[in-house]
């Protein structure tokens, strides 16, 4: 368990804080859900910064219930794309209403996942779940 830190409140003059705040939203609003990646090398230092930083975020009582896995070995993406895959094709034929289905129809996406195996590496997020237990 991460060990707890109390917030280091840092009070910046409000036009600072207008000027960041005007800066993250047009950092933010150019994100798109992203299906098509490069199979460029990635470092393996960058992959493990953004799951630290990942793992850093907030969480009821500091309990950070997540973990993550850095995939980078062909075979182990090519399982993940066919596992995923297989239910995406269930996703697809029956699970999604059709008003779903025709908005995933206008941005070109469908129960194909070949960007599993073209990206350098996947990460996977595997939630904890805890339990009050009476005892």
């Amino acid at each position: 368990m991460a060990q707890f830190e109390s917030l280091q409140f840092r009070c910046l003059p409000r036009e600072v804080s207008a000027q960041k705040a005007r800066e993250f939203f047009e950092e933010m609003r150019l994100r798109r859900s992203v299906r098509a990646f490069s199979a460029e090398p990635v470092p393996r230092e960058w992959i493990e910064l953004a799951v630290r930083t990942a793992g850093s975020a907030p969480s009821g009582a500091n309990c950070q219930p997540w973990h993550f896995v850095a995939v980078a070995d062909p075979a182990v993406k090519a399982r993940i794309r066919a596992a995923a895959e297989a239910e995406e094709r269930k996703n697809y034929a029956s699970r999604m209403p059709e008003e779903w289905l025709e908005e995933l129809r206008q941005v070109g996406t469908d129960w194909h996942k070949s960007f599993l195996e073209r990206a350098p590496w996947l990460v996977v997020v595997f939630a904890e779940s805890y339990r009050v237990s009476e005892s």
